[in-house]
């Protein structure tokens, strides 16, 4: 099929746009990540997705010009993997290289036509790379072969330059017969550039990486090595094998170069030498003559000549200066050695060596190769050959020059450290004298760091028992002493008897602290003493003439010498701090006497300030106890006298409207008997007067007779209810006042309950701008309770009242409502038991308003804290509610609110 002129031109913009974007992104992925082996696994498989052959694998080339696969990609196992195989160098013969290298070749061939098709680049004068003229030939017979062995029909290959060297190759391989555009042959040698750049950026990135690696090593063998006391140089010599990954290594140290022989870290001044070993060795009884290996007169030769600072020995049996001593090695794996000798400012101190084992290479050939033979042309068979060889360890610059800063670390450190032993004897006198006036002013410190932890602990807590256990355990540590107490006197013993409260003593000795102790003789002979501010030291209690008494308390509690120091009261003696010393007699210093005195006197003043805010403690908790109380007091007050006035209001009121209602309902029975009289004698007229007097019909037309005798009884009916309903409200405001019942009585809740309803009955209905309140009464058989009637209704009508107002303010936001319109209040009630043993009735009140904040329902029963408008409420309801239910009544009054789904109030009131 023919394409377009238009279609070409979508065509050709499809590839430059598909290479703009492979470019891109392996430049964007070089410049985010300096891991090679990443970019060069990714670049092959978008380069081979870009375009779309079945093989795209990046080629190194080794020293000895082999080379091996080290990325790949493949579609679809369209060809077999070639990944990690070795690839002789006859493989790409010496000119192929050449040409590959001198004129950036790129070679392109097609099995099928069996023609190479080459592509030479020139370099411009600005510097710039451009294709020459594309050349075409046979390709040769074996090159044809060796590409069907591989499965290949089509194939491209152009180089990988770096540093002015032939690196690697970019190859592209294709199971069908295939046509190479021009853009993807372009596309190939720019990603063989870009490749290029990742392994300079990747050479940078080694090349930072081996310099930081190396600071680190010598940075911790350094701060091993410059520990002066403790200088490690066994680790310091297992850290340097460990970096070099070596198998063994030796620090052989003469401590016999200078004047002030040393050996490090042994006291033997008459030693020679010293050596540490770490891993493997050679054996030295193979050697006879030699106790170590650096005694060989063959160190001593080769470092006599002042031009060799190192010997870097890659394998001791190829080193035929090293004869002698091959014995000592032949027993183990050690092939190269690398000894650096240890000089510091022109003395010798010793040498440092490290040993590297051979190793066994094993590589994977792409077909079987023989090195001993030269191949006439390239393998046909690509069957996985591994090949196993054993090699030794070279030591590259960058060893030697590791090891040589090594070797300088090693001698600086020796150096130093025998300078440093040297000054240690030097000013050993001085430094005696040095450690004894620190050692005084060390104990001086600590006596006053204890006296000033004391004082601070009286500022901050006055807390006697703290400050006792503090002193107690410092002041012990502070003298090293076995025991130091707090003994207080019984106040009542006039200092005959009393007790250890506090002590902080060692494992060896008994505890003083649960033993009641009487001692009459004390009281008598050093009570008053110590009550003068004496002070008593005792170095030893078998010899300072103290009475056989004294001793007998003493001697159970394995005393030997001690100090004891008065604590006052003001000007009473309160109690004794002793310091016991229990393993041994003991000559007191004066500064320690003088310490524990001062000692003392800081605990006489802080139980006086600790006295004094207990007083002050007192008087506080009074002065707001009584607070607490007036304010009871004046909130009761103003309850009681409220109530009294609502009291005497609402009776007197009922009173006065009882009267004139009784007298009313009680004459409408005979009112209403007199009207049937009155209309029986005028039907008894009707029907006895036939014939009716004219004007009498006409009055009787006029006042339409007829409806009066019939509405007239209906009147008197709805008369008769209208005081039915007067008497009952005058009856609710009497129950509800109880002004009669001031005293405890039985009575009924329901009826408490429904009194305040009545009076509140006015609240409930529907009104204009909303609806009425509807009342859910879930009542159950109570029993009569014992109980201030009036103060109960008062806590019904508190809680209904603000039941109410909950529900005229928000309305109904309860969450499970279906009607959203509804207003409810529900009581419910039912018999219970308080603590499951007392009798009690409970009263649950619950409306489906919009609930209690959770910041504020902790409050509600607080005096005077109220949510609404200033003028409308008091904040007395709940609070004396409260008091009324739990104080009064010994019952539980709680609030359980949900906000936005309303709020349940919780009585529960004993029966008696």
């Amino acid at each position: 099929m023919t394409l377009s002129k238009e279609q070409h031109i979508k065509d050709d913009f499809g590839k430059k746009n598909g290479k703009k974007k492979l470019l891109r992104g392996i430049a964007e992925r070089i410049s985010r990540s300096l891991e090679l082996d990443n970019i060069l696994t990714l670049t092959a498989t978008e380069l081979r997705s870009c375009l779309g052959t079945d093989r795209v694998m990046i080629y190194k080339f080794h020293g000895d010009d082999s080379g091996q696969v080290i990325a790949e990609s493949i579609d679809n196992n369209r060809l077999p993997s070639l990944l990690g195989l070795n690839f002789p160098a006859d493989d790409i013969p010496t000119e192929s290289r050449k040409l590959f290298m001198r004129s950036r070749i790129r070679s392109i061939v097609n099995v099928e036509t069996q023609t190479i098709s080459q592509i030479p680049i020139c370099e411009t004068s600005d510097g710039e790379y451009v294709s020459e003229e594309i050349y075409s030939r046979q390709v040769d017979e074996c090159h044809v072969k060796y590409l069907k062995a591989m499965g290949v029909q089509s194939s491209v290959v152009t180089p990988i330059i770096y540093q002015e060297e032939l690196w690697g190759l970019v190859v592209s391989h294709h199971s069908e017969p295939r046509s190479v555009t021009e853009e993807e042959i372009e596309a190939i040698q720019m990603i063989g550039e870009q490749i290029s750049v990742a392994i300079a950026h990747n050479t940078l990135l080694s090349q930072a990486q081996e310099t930081a690696k190396k600071e680190a090593i010598i940075n911790r063998v350094s701060y091993l090595l410059h520990s002066l006391e403790k200088i490690q140089l066994q680790s310091a010599l297992e850290e340097t094998v460990s970096a070099f990954g070596g198998s063994g290594g030796r620090l052989y140290i003469n401590c016999k170069t200078t004047s002030n022989a040393t050996c490090i870290g042994q006291s033997d001044s008459k030693c020679k030498f010293q050596v540490y070993t770490c891993n493997q060795q050679p054996i030295m009884d193979e050697l006879p003559g030699y106790t170590h290996l650096e005694q060989c007169q063959t160190w001593k030769a080769y470092f006599n000549n002042s031009y060799n600072k190192f010997w870097a020995i890659s394998d001791i049996y190829q080193t035929p200066s090293l004869k002698n001593i091959q014995a000592a090695f032949e027993g183990t794996r050690i092939r190269s050695i690398l000894i650096i000798p240890l000089e510091h400012r022109e003395q010798f101190y010793g040498y440092l060596s490290i040993f590297k084992n051979e190793f066994e290479v094993c590589t994977l050939w792409a077909g079987q190769h023989d090195r001993d033979i030269r191949q006439a042309y390239p393998s046909l068979s690509f069957n996985t050959w591994k090949e196993c060889q054993a090699k030794i360890n070279e030591w590259n610059a960058q060893d030697i020059e590791l090891g040589t800063e090594l070797g300088k670390r090693f001698a600086n450190a020796i150096a130093e450290y025998k300078l440093y032993k040297k000054l240690q004897n030097i000013n050993a006198n001085l430094e005696s004298q040095v450690r004894e006036r620190t050692a005084k002013l060390q104990e001086s410190n600590q006596q006053q760091k204890l006296l000033f932890d004391v004082v601070t602990k009286i500022r901050e807590s006055l807390d006697v028992n703290t400050i006792f256990q503090t002193v107690t355990r410092e002041l012990r540590q502070v003298l090293n002493t076995n025991r130091v107490g707090v003994y207080r006197f019984d106040p009542d013993s006039k200092y005959n008897e009393g007790e250890f409260i506090t002590e902080d003593i060692t494992d060896t000795i008994p505890s003083a602290i649960a033993a009641k102790i009487k001692d009459h003789c004390f009281g008598e002979n050093y009570a008053s003493k110590y009550a003068q501010g004496r002070i008593h030291v005792v170095p030893d209690i078998y010899n300072a003439g103290l009475s056989e008494c004294h001793i007998a308390i003493l001697k159970p509690f394995q005393i030997r010498a001690k100090v004891t120091a008065p604590i006052m009261k003001g000007k009473q003696l309160w109690g004794l701090l002793c310091i016991h010393q229990c393993d041994r007699p003991r000559e007191w210093q004066d500064s320690e006497i003088q310490f524990i005195t001062q000692v003392g006197v800081q605990l006489s003043i802080a139980l006086g300030q600790a006295d004094l805010l207990a007083q002050s403690t007192l008087k506080t908790e009074q002065l707001n106890n009584t607070l607490e109380n007036l304010k009871q007091a004046q909130t009761q007050l103003i309850q009681t006298e409220k109530m009294s006035s609502l009291g005497q209001l609402v009776a007197g009121v009922a009173h006065e409207i009882n009267n004139p209602v009784n007298f009313i309902h009680g004459n409408l029975n005979y009112v209403n008997q007199y009207i049937e009289d009155l209309l029986s004698i005028i039907r008894l007229y009707e029907e006895k007067q036939s014939k009716p007097d004219e004007q009498i019909l006409e009055k009787a037309d006029e006042i339409d007779l007829e409806f009066i005798i019939d509405d007239l009884p209906r009147m008197l009916n709805s008369m008769k209810v209208g005081t039915n309903r007067i008497r009952q409200i005058v009856l609710s405001l009497r129950n509800f006042s109880r002004f009669d019942q001031a005293e405890i009585k039985s009575v009924n809740i329901h009826e408490g309950i429904d009194s305040a309803l009545m009076i509140l009955q006015h609240r409930l209905k529907a009104k204009s701008e909303s609806n009425g309140i509807e009342i859910i009464r879930n009542y159950a058989n109570l029993p009569f309770v014992e109980c201030y009637a009036g103060q109960i209704n008062q806590v019904f009508m508190n809680i209904l009242s603000n039941a109410i107002d909950a529900l005229e303010v928000n309305g109904n936001n309860n969450c499970s409502s279906e009607d959203k319109n509804s207003k409810t209040i529900t009581i419910s009630t039912e018999a219970s038991k308080i603590n499951h043993s007392i009798p009690s009735v409970i009263i649950r009140i619950a409306d489906n308003g919009s609930g209690i904040p959770e910041n504020i329902q902790g409050k509600i029963f607080d005096p005077f804290f109220t949510t609404k408008e200033v003028g409308t409420g008091t904040g007395l309801g709940l609070s004396i509610s409260y008091q009324t239910i739990v104080e009064k009544h010994k019952g539980i009054l709680k609030c359980k609110s949900n906000p936005g789904c309303g709020t349940e109030f919780w009585i529960e009131i004993p029966t008696r």
